[in-house]
């Protein structure tokens, strides 16, 4: 089997491109004059050149929906012709992300050819699903709107020369060359340290604005390890240079917390690179090696919970354990105590997902052991102490039908809300609403208790009363599911045609947002709605 040259792809490519614009076609329109049809992602990588291999088959079908020569097809008659089109999954993907976001209209300003390499980009990366992906490319569209705006600027403070230069980076961006537009970056952020040098406060000034453009050009070209090094590198500039370790420590807290709010796949990897470089540099030193193994720890899982790989976990684990061996509970208690408890929350995602009892009951034991360290020293933080304990205990209960552990769990729910008491945004009182829920829905089933499961959906009917739809999405959809089951399981005990029909509404909406990029949720959503047919089915008998 023969492998075409780079060359002759290339130059197939800009035939194609010819021939496309000689009958006046978009991309789109091309695709769906090729028979059978391709998505424009797939076309606009064999015009530039990009598609690494072409089979014969799929050149042929180019060939005849432009009506070009026909002796292209001689350079690739010798290449595999057992894939159809040559369109990969990840290219399918691409298009029904700018599909997405054409519809919900966050592409203004953007060009095409930038969208659809940002959206390949996305497409091609380490995203667990379409959904994150689709997340990726909305900030990076948002940065490229910011990289544009600073080139349509009036001259200002930082000089008309960064204004070109930015108008110049906007053009490349538009035409899909991100790489070139980086270079052009370097080039200017030579130039403007080599000017200034005697002009300190300008200098900052301009340093401060490039840093957020190279920021955002690195979220373009979806490289945190890169955003971090320029941000240890901005640190270091820093008159405080001593304290380096906590301002960096610092600056990984603020990413991690900002993506985790945030859904921010990009800025949670950022975290994690600020907090691998911090441990490496502290590593040997053992009384700062136990915050950075915390930060790294907390980085780790943070990602976990949006991946169904275990590795991060794994990771997590190892890293809250070492911090706890390297930190003294009775000179620091709330140091070691704060690692308790990171390795309990590891414990309890590990044994869930496992169905590991084990595991779940090391969890509740850490989660003990550092709420006794937060109650003794005052805590003003002793609620998410209490919430921690009541998850671990819950998913015990789940796992054992032990409603002992439901007991406890709601009892510590309670305690954590009294706790939060004007303290708390709706977010977080929403979620410690629907843990509570879900407590009493598992203590009602496990006892078969109709009256727990009647108040059970009073907790969660609190939770739809705060309505974060639009702060937490992701959680507001899995809360339709939660009361979905619950109604599934009030019919269990119960039979009755109207608490299928809640069923089927609630978690109908749940499917319509996790549908467009959590295959994870959506499968849930499916083998609820197949115990919904069930039950649906033994009522008619």
């Amino acid at each position: 089997m023969t492998k075409v040259s780079t060359q002759d792809l290339k130059a197939f490519g800009l035939a194609v491109k010819r021939a496309r614009s000689l009958k006046t076609w978009t991309l789109d329109e091309l695709g769906a004059a090729i028979n059978p049809p391709v998505g424009k992602s797939l076309i606009s990588k064999i015009e530039k050149g990009r598609k690494e291999t072409l089979n014969s088959r799929t050149v042929g079908r180019f060939i005849q929906a432009l009506e070009m020569d026909e002796t292209w097809i001689d350079r690739f008659l010798d290449t595999d012709a057992s894939d159809d089109s040559d369109e990969t999954k990840a290219e399918r993907d691409a298009d029904l992300i700018m599909d997405r976001a054409q519809r919900e209209n966050v592409t203004e300003g953007a060009s095409e050819e930038l969208l659809i390499q940002l959206a390949n980009t996305y497409a091609e990366g380490t995203h667990r699903d379409r959904e994150e992906a689709y997340l990726g490319l909305r900030k990076a569209l948002e940065a490229a709107q910011r990289i544009r705006q600073r080139g349509e600027m009036p001259p200002d403070n930082t000089g008309s020369q960064m204004n070109a230069v930015m108008a110049e980076v906007t053009k490349l961006n538009d035409a899909g060359e991100l790489d070139d537009a980086d270079a052009l970056l370097d080039q200017e952020e030579r130039r403007m340290r080599e000017a200034h040098k005697t002009e300190q406060e300008r200098l900052a000034q301009q340093a401060a604005a490039m840093l957020a453009r190279r920021l955002d050009q690195d979220r373009l070209r979806n490289r945190p390890d890169l955003a971090a090094k320029r941000l240890v590198a901005d640190l270091r500039q820093n008159p405080q240079a001593g304290k380096l370790f906590w301002m960096i420590n610092s600056k990984a807290h603020e990413w991690r917390e900002k993506g985790d709010k945030a859904g921010d796949l990009f800025a949670l990897k950022v975290g994690l690179e600020l907090a691998k470089f911090n441990y490496e540099r502290v590593k040997t030193k053992s009384g700062l090696a136990a915050s950075a193994l915390y930060s790294l720890g907390w980085s780790h899982f943070r990602l976990a919970e949006r991946s169904a790989n275990d590795r991060h976990l794994v990771v997590a684990q190892n890293a809250f354990s070492a911090a706890i061996k390297k930190t003294s509970k009775q000179k620091e208690p709330v140091n070691w105590s704060a690692s308790q408890g990171g390795l309990g929350a590891v414990q309890q995602e590990l044994g869930k997902r496992t169905k590991d009892a084990e595991l779940l009951r090391l969890s509740v034991h850490a989660q003990r052991a550092a709420l006794e360290i937060d109650i003794a020293e005052k805590s003003p933080e002793q609620h998410i102490g209490w919430e921690s304990l009541s998850i671990s205990l819950m998913k015990l209960g789940e796992l054992s039908s032990d409603a002992a552990f439901l007991l406890e769990a709601a009892d510590a729910l309670e305690t954590a809300l009294m706790l939060m008491s004007g303290k708390a945004d709706k977010v977080e009182l929403g979620r410690t609403r629907n843990n509570l829920a879900v407590a009493q829905r598992w203590l009602g089933s496990v006892t078969a208790d109709l009256d727990m499961l009647q108040t059970a959906r009073q907790s969660f009917a609190a939770c739809e009363a705060l309505a974060y739809s639009k702060e937490a999405p992701f959680g507001w959809a899995r809360l339709k599911w939660n009361i979905a089951d619950l109604a599934l399981a009030r019919h269990a005990l119960a039979p009755d045609a109207a608490l299928l029909v809640e069923a089927r509404a609630y978690v109908s909406a749940a499917r319509a947002f996790f549908v467009d990029g959590s295959d994870y949720q959506t499968q849930r959503c499916d083998d609820l709605l197949a115990r919904i047919d069930q039950a649906e089915a033994n009522l008619s008998y």
